[in-house]
């Protein structure tokens, strides 16, 4: 099976590195990451997720023709809102969670960011799974390495931002990056805080910062709990870990 497909990374990082770290540490940062993953996939309906890829989730849409503009439109849309699922569930972490532990103290550090490009992929199918395949599979995971200098952005390629509105692309910066194995490859980048702001193409996920979490001592002892007894099967050996942490030299600001 071939077609065209809008393809969607949404890729967490900001963990400063956890060579030195206790193995209590490295499982609650497994928790955290887990759930803001988690976050993020659910507040995109519309997007179907293909695989978590360590702190990252690829996720696609099948894009018929002549329907392009409008899934461009529905992506922007979502990836704002994954945005502020995001910050929400980070929210609830950093006012409910006590723990001191590194992996839960630097939960507030992280950050997302997100590389969309619109092209042709094919379907391969090796026994119960499925994966996407293709050049254009290559180039948007190639273009998580960039020299975007913000924090929180979405990352278009061509493709993708030429079909979004007016009120997209004015803010869009272009940024062409040579690709390994595929040249120089014209993109366009946007501040995700900003756009989340004012709103995206369709405007229907603007709004306010999320509400500031209602801190209880039943809350408090939900969260400490379910981070302990979460992380429990990783500190014993019994699980391994799904999400792979990221080692950056220095924590986002």
């Amino acid at each position: 099976m071939t077609g065209q497909a809008l393809l969607v990374i949404a890729d967490i990082g900001g963990y400063t590195p956890f060579m030195r770290l206790h193995r209590t540490s490295l499982a609650h940062a497994q928790d955290v990451v887990a759930r803001l993953l988690e976050a993020v996939i659910d507040a995109a309906p519309n997007l179907s997720l293909l695989e978590v890829e360590g702190d990252a989730a690829f996720l696609y849409a099948w894009t018929p023709e002549g329907l392009e503009t409008s899934t461009v439109r529905m992506c922007i849309d979502q990836m704002v809102a994954m945005h502020r699922a995001f910050h929400a569930c980070q929210q609830n972490i950093a006012a409910l969670n006590n723990c001191s532990c590194e992996g839960c103290r630097q939960a507030g550090r992280l950050r997302v960011k997100f590389v969309a490009h619109l092209g042709d992929v094919a379907v391969q199918r090796v026994k119960r799974s499925a994966k996407l395949v293709g050049l254009d599979v290559i180039l948007v995971h190639r273009m998580l390495k960039n020299a975007v200098p913000i924090p929180e952005y979405l990352l278009l390629s061509e493709a993708v931002f030429r079909r979004t509105d007016d009120s997209i692309r004015s803010r869009g910066q272009s940024l062409a990056q040579e690709l390994e194995g595929l040249g120089v490859v014209p993109s366009y980048f946007m501040d995700l805080t900003e756009l989340a702001a004012h709103g995206s193409a369709t405007g229907s996920v603007a709004g306010d910062a999320p509400p500031d979490t209602e801190v209880t001592l039943l809350g408090r002892f939900r969260e400490n709990f379910g981070v302990v007894f979460r992380s429990l099967p990783y500190l014993l050996g019994l699980k391994k870990p799904r999400y792979a942490l990221r080692l950056t030299s220095q924590a986002a600001p």
